[in-house]
């Protein structure tokens, strides 16, 4: 008999679990298989009613256990499924909005991508750069005056991905420093400054620079094509309001005129290469030969190489030399005009404290041949700067001129100290003052008051 129930509770519970029943029979199925299970058998026990008794309280409580087990068990399996369900849910209707991964079926856009349009759209920035003075000229009576020395407006964009461009807009106007030579020879034609509207009549907005260049050639090559600010120097390619002094170095503007050397033309830039610990680069430029003082507004070709050396003295200091050479002609008269300029540049940056120190030596050097016809004329120049950064507002610089010019003006010295706020990225002032002395004259004082304000991704333009 008790072979025969035990076998019974056996065949039950495997039936049991492969054909799921009701929580009160899978508990009186394993309660009877508790009962059965207990020691001696049921015929041979003499039970008591309290005894019995006792044995159903705790049969009752461990049925009670099972029946909340199984209960729990049935709720964290509905609970899973229904998550399980949700997550599927969710797949499918990421599926329909991506639309078909890989049958090439084309899927209808949910909405307007008209902001996305916003990515061709070109990077605008604005320049403001206004100007005060003071102009004490040979040792007369000052008088004070300013001017809006320049807007610019410039537009940059990526055309493709090997491909960029820049245009520089700019409204221009000339102010006054004690002393200072005259430029070019439309002034002494008397039609002073109408052909670049630099006269109050004549103000009006020109292109400064506007050229496309090539990133990723092969072969480590660059390439640009348009009119833009050529490779002279230190501070030709310089755009004014990013000078490290209201106006630039007396040199440059004596040989290369008050806008500096920009024309239109193409120039290649060869991948730099290291000899010793030196890494140098090369670059060649040709273009139209119309500077107002170095070609007289010619028409021919200009041919420009600049040949450069850099040296990384450890993390905080470098020093960069380079040499340049300009030649062109301008056959309506006779003329033939060849430049040499030699420059030098130091900077020491603590590592991490660039926003806080900061100093820099740099000098240049031009010397300038022009053949007109039977007549040849000679000059040379240069400058020493030294710019010191005390703070993150506050920066101390100097720097000394000399010109010999190429005509029979006497010689130029002029000494520029300068003191700068750099109340933010956007906003600088900057005070300065300029002793200019013609040799053996009288010398010319200049005091400047210069603010610059930038707005856009493009803050103040220097290369």
């Amino acid at each position: 008999m008790k072979v025969e129930t035990t076998c019974s509770a056996s065949r039950a519970y495997r039936a049991r679990w492969a054909h799921p029943t009701s929580a009160p029979v899978i508990a009186l199925v394993i309660a009877g298989a508790i009962v059965l299970g207990l020691p001696g058998s049921t015929e041979a026990q003499v039970q008591t009613p309290d005894s019995t008794a006792a044995l159903l309280r705790a049969l009752h409580q461990r049925l009670d256990s099972l029946e909340r087990v199984i209960t729990e068990l049935r709720s964290t399996r509905a609970d899973t499924t229904e998550t399980a369900d949700e997550l599927a849910a969710l797949r499918a209707a990421a599926q329909a909005a991506a639309g078909p991964g890989e049958t090439g079926t084309e899927r209808t856009p949910a909405g307007s991508r008209t902001r996305s349009l916003q990515i061709l759209n070109p990077e605008i920035s604005v320049t403001g750069d206004v100007v005060g003075t003071f102009v004490s000229p040979d040792g007369e009576s000052g008088s004070f005056s300013g001017v809006p020395r320049e807007f610019e407006f410039s537009f940059q964009a990526a055309l493709d991905p090997y491909t960029r461009t820049k245009i520089f807009v700019t409204r221009h106007e000339d102010f006054e420093i004690a002393g200072a030579p005259e430029h070019g020879h439309a002034e002494e034609e008397g039609d002073e400054g109408e052909e670049d509207g630099h006269t109050e009549e004549g103000l009006g907005f020109e292109i400064e620079e506007g050229y496309m260049y090539w990133v990723g050639l092969p072969g480590g090559f660059g390439a640009k094509v348009g009119k833009f600010r050529q490779e002279i120097g230190l501070y030709n390619r310089w755009h004014t309001h990013a000078l490290l002094e209201v106006e630039q170095p007396l040199a440059m503007s004596v040989f290369l005129g008050e806008d500096g050397l920009a024309q239109t033309g193409v120039a290649v830039t060869f991948p730099s290469f290291t000899v010793g610990p030196a890494t140098q680069t090369l670059t060649f430029e040709v273009t139209r030969g119309d500077n107002p003082v170095l070609f007289e507004e010619g028409s021919q070709l200009s041919y420009l190489g600049r040949f450069q050396n850099f040296w990384d003295l450890g993390a905080s200091t470098y020093i960069q030399l380079g040499a340049t050479g300009v030649y062109g002609k301008n056959p309506d008269l006779e003329l033939e005009s060849r430049l040499l300029g030699l420059d030098v540049s130091f900077r020491w940056t603590p590592s991490g404290q660039s926003l806080y120190r900061d100093f820099q030596l740099k000098g240049e050097w031009y010397f300038v041949d022009q053949d007109e016809g039977v007549e040849s004329r000679a000059g040379d120049g240069g400058y020493v700067q030294a710019n010191y950064r005390l703070n993150r507002r506050w920066i101390v610089g100097a720097r000394a001129d000399y010109v010999n010019s190429l005509d029979d003006d006497p010689n130029l010295v002029q000494v520029v100290p300068s003191l700068t706020w750099w109340q933010s990225e956007w906003v600088r002032i900057r005070l300065q003052y300029n002793m200019l002395r013609p040799e053996a004259g009288s010398p010319n004082h200049t005091a400047l008051l210069q603010f610059v304000w930038a707005m856009g991704p493009h803050k103040h333009e220097s290369y």
